[in-house]
Parts: structure tokens; sequence; C-alpha cells
């Protein structure tokens, strides 16, 4: 575009002048719809270029593309493979042969956890790693014949209650939740937090099968078995626990309080999917995926009973009489989540799609638990990416709901 000279005309002036807010609306509706296409399409979108249209932010130009898709988009990236000339390819292997990782959305898939046969019995391995409050306790699992680290962070009252708490699909060590902020959230609330960690892209289940990727999984038994029966001896006497988690973590922490409803008083869900339905299935698909691991090894066919029995929606009745929290965002950005996201826009871009998922997930959420006549908190919150930004503030709200329930 050319640059009026200081001969043109006040007419000329005025009618260059006029043309920079059509210009500026018609170049965010290019990038917008940009954007959103190279989402359906599994392409990482440009939306960096915003930054060169005027005084528009990469946040608002993203809010206008989160208009033009909706979660099923992420159907598209799953199942692009089925498009007529893709030859059966799976979306992975297209963006491989384009050039993307097939992880771009979640980085690396983790080291593979090799098996070691010589552990045959669930143990608590030496003494914990200390640090104040903070605590790391290894543990050997004889069902996923590894160790898994434990973070625990006690209460300062020695008779306090539990609360589990489910990290997402990287589940880092130390946990998401250390990272951001649970010693300085939980340090004068009265419960223990225990946090698994290890369990990348398992949905925190007990899988079927062996996965090349993720090894054996048994994290439900372990969960729900292994760590009331070792650990929380070593920590408490109170036998009050209650459960919560965010993202994938969200959802294995409601689908546990179904399937273990003696268990656990209270739970809650930040930015989670409690059904198996349609997109249920295909946020799972998604998150397990995501880390290389092959989906049927965890319940086998998509549909089957076993996925029915992880419906935590059509075994909502057995949440009635505890204590339930969910929130979700609608995956519009709020300003400097560009920055949050290190200018990363396929991140940024599978941040919005993913919360609006979930908050697609939480509606239903709500109405399966009105129909039933379950109580329950249920935030709905205009905006709110799929990101540790936005988890972080609403686990102490979370908490805040549910912990009348064991008593903290």
């Amino acid at each position: 575009m050319s640059v009026p000279s200081a001969e043109n005309t006040g007419a000329d002036q005025r009618t260059a002048a006029s043309r920079v807010p059509l210009m500026r609306r018609a170049g965010r509706a290019l990038i917008a719809t940009a954007a959103a296409t190279a989402l359906a399409a599994g392409l990482t979108p440009s939306i960096a270029n915003a930054q060169e249209v005027g005084t528009l932010s990469p946040e608002s130009v993203a809010n206008d593309a989160l208009g033009t898709f909706s979660p099923e988009s992420l159907s598209q990236l799953l199942y692009f493979g089925n498009l007529p000339g893709s030859s059966g390819s799976s979306m992975m292997g297209i963006a491989n042969t384009l050039g993307f990782s097939p992880n771009m959305f979640a980085g690396p898939p983790p080291p593979s956890p090799q098996p070691n046969p010589n552990i045959t019995e669930t143990k608590i391995v030496g003494e914990p790693v200390v640090d104040g409050r903070y605590e790391r306790w290894l543990i050997d699992s004889g069902d996923m014949k590894r160790g898994i680290t434990v973070e625990v962070y006690r209460a300062a009252n020695p008779g306090a209650p539990f609360l589990y708490l489910l990290d997402g699909v990287g589940s880092e060590l130390p946990s998401g939740f250390m990272q951001w902020g649970a010693k300085e959230q939980f340090a004068n609330e009265n419960v223990n937090l225990v946090i698994p960690t290890g369990g990348q892209g398992s949905m925190w289940s007990d899988w079927n099968q062996q996965d090349p990727v993720l090894g054996i999984s048994k994290w439900e038994k372990f969960i729900t078995g292994d760590l009331p029966r070792l650990l929380e001896p070593r920590i408490s006497t109170n036998n009050n626990r209650a459960i919560g988690g965010i993202s994938m973590g969200a959802g294995a922490a409601v689908t546990m309080a179904t399937r273990h409803p003696d268990l656990y008083k209270g739970v809650f869900g930040v930015s989670g999917c409690y059904s198996t339905d349609a997109l249920g299935q295909i946020l799972t698909r998604f998150t397990v995926e995501s880390r290389g691991a092959t989906l049927n090894n965890m319940w086998g066919e998509p549909g089957n009973e076993q996925w029915v029995a992880h419906d935590a929606m059509i075994n909502a009745e057995k949440l009635r009489g505890k204590a339930i929290y969910m929130s979700s965002g609608t995956g519009v950005a709020n300003p400097g989540d560009w920055a949050a996201y290190n200018n990363d826009a396929a991140n940024f871009v599978a941040g919005m799609a993913l919360e609006q998922a979930t908050g697609q997930c939480t509606h239903a959420a709500d109405r399966r638990l009105a129909d039933l006549g379950i109580p329950a908190d249920i935030d709905h919150l205009p905006t709110g990416m799929h990101n540790w930004s936005y988890y972080s503030k609403q686990i102490p709200v979370a908490w805040n709901s549910i912990k009348h329930s064991v008593g903290a």
C-alpha cells in the first residue's frame, strides 16, 4: 500500500482516511478467517500477523476467529485422515508430512516408562524428600511396574482431611498445581494435598493394555486404593477426602467420584469434560493421542461398555449428596494471553478451541445435574483459555465451594 504524499489534496487525504477503518476491518476478518481455517485444517494459524494490522491485538483478532469455528472443529483435527484424498492417513501423520510434530499442541511425548519386572509389590520406598510442609514420596506400583512420585503439601493441623488433585495432560514434576501457587493458596487451609505425578495423557485411568508410549497405566487403582491405604496413614488419621482436577484431571476426578462414591465427599472440576459422548470422545482422543499413545489401549473401541462406565454424566446419580463445583471459560482471550503463550500461534488457538469445548461440556453437565435435581455450584465465566493462567484462579474458588464437605 502506498503512503499518500504531502502533495495530496485534502479531499484525497479524507478519502484515504476513510479507507483505513474499512481496510482494518477487512484485514481483521481475513486474519480471523485464516486462523479458523488453519485450525480446521490442523495447520499453524497466522495470528502473529495480527500485530501488523493497525492497533489490533492478537487477542482481539483471535476472539473474532473464535466465533467462526465450533468445538466440533477438533474432530476435523483428529479425523482429518478420513477426508477424501488423505489415503487414510491420520491427522498426526498428515501433520508430520507437512513438517509439524504429531504433538504440536501438547509438546513431545514423555519418555516411555519401561516396566521394571523387579517391582512386584506396591509400597512406599524410603523416606520422603521434605521441604517444609512440601514433601515428595516415592511409591513403587506393583501394578504399573514403576516408581511413582506423589507430592504432598501438609496442613499445619496434623488431623486435617485430604484433597486429591489431578493434573492435566502433561502431569509434570513438580505438578502444575505446585508451579502455579498451591503452596500459597493452601498455606492457611485445613487440608492435606495429595498430588500424583507422571500420568501424562492417561486420563488417570486403568488401561486395558500396556501402551508402547505410556507403559502400564493403572492410575485409578493407584489413586483410589493404594494411596488411601499406604500414604494417608503417614499423613493424617482423618478419613474425610475430596478430589478435584483441571482439564484431563477434571474429568477424571468427577468420574472417580461416580465410580467410588463412598470414597469422596466433595469433587470439583475446572475446564473438564465429564461425558464420553461425541464431544467427550473427541477430547479424550485429543488428550491421549497428543502424548503419542494409542486410544484403544485404554478402554477399547469408543462407545463400548467401558466408555459408558467412565461417563460421569450417565452415572451422575452417584454424585448425589456430594459437594460439587465445576467451572469453565469460553475460550475468549484476555489481554496478556498472547504473551503468556510465548507468541505460539498453534497452542494459542488450541487453547481457545479446547476451552470453548470444555465450556460446552460444563454446560451439558450443568443441565444434566439440574435435570436430576442434584445441587452443584457451577460457574460459566465469560472469558478464559485452556491454560494455567485461568485454572490457577479457579482452584481456590473450587476449594472454597466444597471444603465444608470434609469439615475443613
